[in-house]
């Protein structure tokens, strides 16, 4: 149906229409974005505690945000 309606957008201009008519959720994108940043900076050598900080200092956001993102949010998949 997306192919079908949408088949002529890149891939960003898909995301950005699927944000607008509500098929994304906003909450588990930014929770997505989170733990990957914490595991490429895990896997760049960084320890995981040092990992979640620099995610702090990057989205702007509390410490404890991110152990929510990382802990809490178990039903987002980094597959």
């Amino acid at each position: 149906m997306l192919k079908a309606r949408y088949g002529s957008l890149t891939a960003e201009e898909l995301a950005v229409k699927l944000f607008e008519i509500g098929v994304l959720d906003h909450t588990l994108c930014k929770v997505l974005a989170v733990r990957e940043y914490v595991a490429r900076r895990m896997t760049e050598g960084s320890k995981k505690i040092d990992a979640m900080w620099e995610a702090s200092e990057h989205f702007c956001c509390t410490y404890e945000y991110i152990r929510k993102c990382i802990y809490y949010y178990t039903d987002v998949n980094m597959v």
